[in-house]
C-alpha cells in the first residue's frame, strides 16, 4: 500500500524516478506501452501511462499487474 499511497501523491510519473527504491522504467518487448515500479525485492506494480493537459500520469486505476517477475 506505501507504494500505491506514494503514487496517488506524486504529480506526475517523471517524480517516481526520484524515489531509486521504486526502480521506475518504461517497459520494452512484449510490455511496450507499460511501466513499472518495484513493490520489494519480489514485486512490481505494472501500469499505463497517460497525457493529460501536456504531463504524463499515472492512473492507478489501472494497474495491469502485481507480479512477480523472475519466476
Amino acid at each position: 500500500m506505501k507504494v500505491v499511497d506514494l503514487m496517488y501523491a506524486s504529480p506526475n510519473t517523471l517524480s517516481l524516478a526520484k524515489y531509486n527504491s521504486l526502480h521506475y522504467e518504461k517497459l520494452v518487448g512484449d510490455k511496450v506501452g507499460l511501466s513499472s515500479v518495484r513493490v520489494n525485492d519480489q514485486y512490481r506494480i505494472e501500469f499505463e501511462e497517460r497525457t493529460k493537459d501536456g504531463e504524463t500520469i499515472a492512473t492507478i486505476c489501472n494497474i495491469t499487474e502485481l507480479s512477480n517477475h523472475y519466476q
